[in-house]
């Protein structure tokens, strides 16, 4: 059987997704068709008129959906999805309003793939490698196939995330021996993988990981642990708390600064947040404003028992 020449390779992420293709021999990120980003949210969205986006249009508009919920908990927003690679190879389903059914995460990941594929606008975009976890079960790795499938690749061989990082890190399985840990706390997932090179034949020797822990969960702790308690502190808003439907919608909301206070927090020792009528009233009817400064010392006391347990692993 003739090999098949496969000249693309996807990280299919549970926060951001990417497309590449190799040129002469190396890879060569493929900007998306709007933003001209490395990367593209995995976030799906749906309209009133059943239109599907996807990526940063898509995550827009689930900030503004939650924004919406937020000041108004009867408001009619548009279907918005994140972080459904966390649940491939599951029972999970994701009630679509719009649709007026359900959709699975190979649903949902399939529209990620096909996004992917239509910033290749030269030729279709029939094979291609596509990077999973190494700790992804064959029941996971059989969902990923499936989610390709729906996409309109025609094949589609799965790459271990360790041996992809490796190789991207340029390590050379003909020019090196030895052994070395691939560290890879993702959007969503954790791997530690055992990598080997032995007369030239690269190999994850031994895994252990988490698919359910990553930056989703700095995210939160963030929120949960400063942004709400620090709403609180000022604001009447024991309504928004009390219900667990209107709490999530909160919580969604103020993912947003969280994931922006991570970033900037990589590279500095203080962040401030200032956003205007985050909530419309709070119980006593004050307009209620997120404006404080997170220093990196009360975020570094929030997230290290998350990278601890990383490290652990």
């Amino acid at each position: 059987m003739s090999r098949i020449k496969v000249d693309y390779g996807i990280d299919l992420g549970t926060t951001n997704s990417a497309i590449c293709r190799m040129e002469n021999g190396n890879p060569v990120i493929i900007k998306s068709d709007q933003f001209q980003k490395d990367t593209t949210s995995s976030c799906v969205a749906i309209n009133k008129k059943q239109i599907i986006s996807c990526g940063d249009v898509a995550y827009n508009a689930r900030g503004k959906s939650f924004a919406k919920l937020s000041n108004n908990p009867d408001a009619t927003v548009d279907d918005t999805y994140i972080e459904f690679k966390r649940s491939m190879g599951t029972d999970t389903e994701y009630p679509s309003i719009h649709l007026g059914r359900s959709l699975s995460s190979q649903e949902l990941s399939a529209e990620v793939l096909k996004k992917l594929k239509s910033y290749v606008t030269d030729e279709n975009v029939a094979h291609a490698v596509i990077t999973v976890p190494a700790k992804f079960n064959s029941t996971q790795i059989n969902a990923t196939q499936e989610a390709a499938e729906l996409a309109g690749l025609a094949y589609c061989e799965l790459l271990q995330e360790p041996t992809a990082a490796s190789i991207a890190y340029g390590i050379k399985a003909e020019t090196m021996d030895g052994r070395w840990l691939v560290f890879d706390f993702g959007g969503g997932t954790f791997d530690a993988a055992l990598m080997e090179v032995d007369e030239g034949i690269m190999s994850v020797v031994d895994t252990e990981g988490d698919n359910h822990l990553g930056g989703k969960d700095i995210d939160f702790a963030v929120v949960d642990d400063i942004l709400i308690p620090h709403l609180q502190s000022k604001y009447s808003i024991g309504s928004h708390l009390e219900d667990e439907s209107s709490k999530s919608v909160l919580r969604d909301l103020l993912k947003k600064y969280a994931e922006e206070t991570k970033i900037a927090l990589s590279s500095k020792d203080s962040h401030a947040i200032y956003e205007a009528g985050i909530i419309e009233e709070d119980d006593e009817g004050e307009e209620v404003d997120l404006d404080l400064t997170i220093p990196l010392t009360q975020y570094e006391s929030i997230v290290e028992p998350i990278f601890q347990k990383a490290v652990n692993i």
